[in-house]
């Protein structure tokens, strides 16, 4: 394959995602695009009684506002509901079970909806409500069933065994915390010396307040979780944890990298089909619904004319240089068994680092179109380069 060759391929690629960026069926395209990663992603069941801080978790750990005023989340049983990591195409769902009050809650119709994904329970307490039988009923059912699920229980609201004008400390060291607050710690710990399972439960002492409670940092522990859930969900947690990254962030902007991050997760499965150039429509479908989703979120509205002003800041050498890597990719497959084992390997990264590199130089493109400004093609192009970069040097 030579090299004008290949960034000829990487055009007609580019001309896919324009066809499926204005077609009319991509509405199709999308639910199809979102059920495929409702399928593959892990679920994070929430389990706790009403108040006990599960949606302050959600909240700060996705940086999702859909969260804070407890929208977003969308019934699957009766008494449970998903909550989609981004909504569009989610890399993570977390499953929080309501009405665990209720007398005879049984948690069987919850459990059938989460066999056969990748699962964790996360337990999440009031540390001053030693009253914990409801939830950990459900737990012990769901234990018995799934031994292998990890359990992370999550004791919140550690202020409230506080003496008066007592702060956070930082670091936390448990053995010099007050006298009280460890006590309701050991009391709730105990309370698991019977839970069922191949591994032993993870205690995380947390405390997510209120501005007005004068307590600092607001998401206090919240590092001490993150690294808990990543232990167990790496890859959708470091990915999270990527997304919501960079303190000059805004919401908006947060948002659009959740989307890209899964995307391009998406892309990487899209890249793994082991056929000669079978993944390039489904690459195609990916992109444009992604830039589409992207669009949205800056409230931007895809024209030809702005599709063009965008190829052209991002350049088709940029892509095509970088993007040659996926066919090289794609016509590795072409070589028997061991030329179609690298091929799979070299290109779901690709396609993923191709997505990425897409997704980032659009978010640069769009911020400006937004703001009423031109991106610079330097900026754009940079953003690519860098993306691509980053994902295809990602350990694997």
């Amino acid at each position: 394959m030579n090299l004008p060759g290949g960034i000829r391929k990487v055009a007609q690629l580019w001309d896919a995602v324009r066809e499926v960026l204005f077609a009319s069926d991509l509405d199709k395209a999308e639910r199809e695009l979102r059920h495929q990663a409702r399928a593959a992603a892990p679920v994070l069941w929430l389990l706790g009684k009403t108040g006990a801080g599960k949606t302050a978790i959600v909240s700060a750990l996705t940086g999702d506002p859909r969260a804070e005023v407890g929208q977003g989340y969308q019934p699957c049983t009766r008494l449970a509901a998903f909550y989609d990591v981004p909504e569009e195409a989610p890399f993570l769902r977390f499953l929080d079970t309501r009405g665990l009050e209720e007398a005879g809650y049984d948690p069987t119709e919850d459990i059938a909806w989460c066999e056969g994904q990748a699962h964790l329970l996360l337990a999440v307490m009031q540390v001053d409500d030693p009253a914990q039988e409801v939830v950990l009923r459900v737990i012990r059912q769901a234990r018995k069933r799934h031994p292998d699920w990890p359990l992370v229980v999550a004791q919140t609201g550690l202020h409230r065994r506080y003496p008066p004008g007592r702060n956070h400390a930082v670091p936390f060291v448990e053995a010099e915390a007050p006298e009280a607050l460890r006590d309701s710690l050991a009391y709730q710990r105990q309370l698991f010396r019977d839970v069922p399972g191949d591994s032993p439960p993870v205690f995380v002492p947390i405390d997510f307040t209120q501005e007005g409670d004068g307590l600092e940092p607001r998401d206090y522990r919240l590092e001490a979780l993150d690294s808990a859930l990543e232990s167990a969900l790496p890859d959708a947690l470091a990915a999270l944890h990527a997304a919501r990254a960079g303190e000059g962030d805004d919401r908006r902007q947060k948002a659009a990298r959740r989307t890209i991050y899964a995307y391009t997760a998406l892309a990487a499965g899209a890249g793994a089909v082991p056929v000669p150039l079978a993944g390039m429509a489904g690459l195609a479908a990916l992109q444009g619904a992604m830039l589409h989703r992207l669009a949205s979120r800056y409230q931007v509205e895809w024209t030809p004319g702005l599709f063009g002003a965008f190829a052209g800041s991002l350049g088709i050498g940029t892509a095509g240089w970088f993007g040659l890597r996926y066919l090289v990719a794609e016509a590795a497959k072409v070589v028997p068994v061991l030329g179609t084992a690298a091929g799979v390997a070299l290109n779901a990264g690709s396609a993923a680092a191709f997505t990425a590199g897409t997704g980032e130089a659009a978010l640069v493109f769009l911020r400006a179109v937004r703001a009423g400004q031109s991106a610079p093609a330097a900026e754009v192009r940079e953003a690519y380069r860098r993306a691509f970069r980053n994902w295809r040097e990602r350990p694997r």
